[in-house]
């Protein structure tokens, strides 16, 4: 099996569980379910090659996991800072940043919000993330992205029209 179709099954198993994560309107189950993607997403694109995509997955694994137990801003500040810095030396074309960017928009989103404004900062960084998956070819990525954006936005409308 070469590296490409075996990186092209994890992205579509992270598809599959992201379609489920984010239809969550509890934000625990939504993170837990993200440690799940992540996991599948790093090996993704470790196997397509990318490793701005690799790193940037790899980090929000972690992040995630460590938001559930303590989620200081300052621990999101950090996770921040430490994508800025690592994506400096890993960027070699435009499209390098798009993982970068993604992964900032979902550190902010774990770290500092909730709720609507957490799914609105997730499908931002689903923009950055897709972009990145078409340029790749992935068709697991890309379909995930896609599903987040979707997913996230139905969640929404059910959440707000649970504040009504």
């Amino acid at each position: 099996m070469s590296y490409e179709l075996l990186g092209q099954i994890f992205g579509v198993l992270a598809f599959l569980v992201a379609t489920y994560s984010f239809t969550h309107k509890s934000d625990i189950k939504l993170k837990l379910s993200l440690i799940v993607m992540f996991s599948f997403q790093t090996a993704h694109f470790f196997f397509l090659g990318s490793v701005t995509g690799t790193i940037a997955n790899f980090l929000n694994f972690f992040r995630t996991i460590i938001s559930i137990k303590a989620n200081h801003r300052y621990i999101g500040a950090l996770f921040i800072v430490i994508n800025i810095v690592w994506g400096a030396f890993n960027v070699h074309q435009p499209v390098d940043l798009c993982p970068i960017f993604g992964a900032c928009f979902g550190t902010y989103a774990i770290f500092y919000a909730d709720g609507i404004l957490m799914r609105k900062l997730f499908i931002c960084g689903a923009f950055f993330w897709l972009t990145n998956n078409v340029y790749l070819g992935s068709v697991g990525g890309v379909l995930l992205e896609v599903s987040v954006i979707i997913a996230n936005s139905i969640t929404i409308y059910r959440l707000q029209k649970d504040l009504k």
